[in-house]
């Protein structure tokens, strides 16, 4: 007869712990952390040419500091913004003591030609008797005519002096555009050559950069650029360069010419984005799939198994929302462009979404840090 085996009460640590494990590895099971969400896009053989993004200011090629003719008080000044014609009025000073000066210059003009009328008839008359007045009193009449002639040229050149002060006393607008500040106000007193105001045409825009020296060779007159504003996206063309450099930037400045009706805000800053060579055909990811970490940059593939592979990168050229990379990456590889922050290879991942293709531009940073 078998006889069932005893268990002492010693063996009650040993169901204890083995009813411990049991549920310890149950626990395990349970808090296993779900495939992460993540999107991915393909790597692409792509043409990228290098570039340099800068940021400029947006001016008006016509643009003019509008000063006053004469000296004198402030009548009227044009409100900033106020449209004007070219030629227009853009201030306007108190003419009352000019126009005083060219009526009393007017009768001075007046009395002159009634006293070369008078001189001249004198000396006709003395040339008319012949011989029955001497040569001096002859010479000495047609003297004081041509003096009298002189004098009135005198007088006619003045008057036109002032009817020019007149003139410049209204401050015109050389080209069309738009009253962009008011610099004095009614009622000053102003000085010849003192500003009153600032014209521009906001229709004629341009825009104003520095470059580092070293890219002097690699820009010129023609090359087609990007410019950025605030979201928004628009091609300029450059349309000149001033190879001097400065010696304490180690700068040059370039000029590009935006096309008419861009809408562009003058005085703003842009990002401007200037090819430096020709595009070549180079293996890129998109900017949004790398990933900076303390062990150096990096991007996640997504394997046949639905996990995540860190893939160690050296970046190249970037053009736009790509960047060229070397490593252990193929084309069409699936890279992770969002939910990568927190990954760590091995880590399963469910694709939420899987791209074809990825937009040119983006606003978004060149690379992200991750924990």
């Amino acid at each position: 007869m078998i006889r069932p085996l005893a268990v002492s009460s010693g063996t009650a640590p040993l169901r204890a712990a083995l009813l411990l494990l049991g549920i310890g590895a149950g626990d395990a099971l349970a808090q296993q952390p779900p495939p992460k969400a993540v999107e991915t896009a393909p790597a692409q053989v792509r043409a990228l040419a290098p570039s340099v993004v800068v940021t400029g200011q947006v001016q008006s090629r016509a643009a003019a500091d509008l000063s006053a003719g004469v000296a004198g008080r402030l009548a009227w000044v044009s409100e900033p913004g106020t449209r004007v014609a070219a030629g227009g009025v853009v201030a306007r000073l108190d003419t009352s003591e000019i126009e005083l000066q060219r009526a009393e210059q007017a009768a001075r003009v007046k009395r002159g030609e009634i006293g070369l009328a008078q001189l001249t008839r004198e000396a006709e008359r003395l040339r008319a008797l012949g011989t029955a007045v001497s040569r001096v009193q002859l010479e000495q009449a047609e003297a004081n005519r041509d003096l009298a002639a002189a004098d009135l040229d005198i007088a006619r050149a003045t008057i036109r002096q002032t009817e020019d002060r007149l003139a410049r006393a209204q401050v015109r607008a050389p080209f069309a555009g738009v009253v962009a500040e008011r610099v004095r106000r009614d009622g000053e007193e102003v000085n010849r050559g003192d500003v009153v105001a600032r014209l521009l045409n906001p229709e004629s825009l341009q825009i104003q950069l520095f470059l580092p020296l070293r890219h002097v060779r690699a820009i010129r007159p023609g090359d087609r650029v990007k410019v950025r504003f605030e979201g928004r996206e628009g091609d300029a063309r450059v349309h000149a360069i001033v190879p001097a450099g400065d010696a304490r930037s180690q700068s040059f400045e370039v000029l590009v010419e935006l096309p008419p009706g861009a809408g562009w805000p003058a005085g703003g800053a842009v990002q401007v984005e200037l090819p430096l060579g020709q595009p070549q055909a180079l293996l890129a990811v998109p900017r949004d799939a790398l990933i900076i970490r303390a062990d150096g940059l990096a991007v996640f593939r997504v394997g046949k198994d639905h996990k995540a592979e860190r893939i160690a990168v050296t970046t190249g050229t970037a053009d736009g929302a790509w960047v060229a990379v070397s490593g252990g990456l193929s084309a069409n590889d699936a890279v992770v462009v969002r939910g990568g922050e927190s990954l760590h290879h091995g880590d399963p991942v469910d694709v939420v979404a899987a791209r074809t293709e990825w937009p040119t531009e983006t606003s978004v940073s060149p690379a992200r840090s991750a924990p």
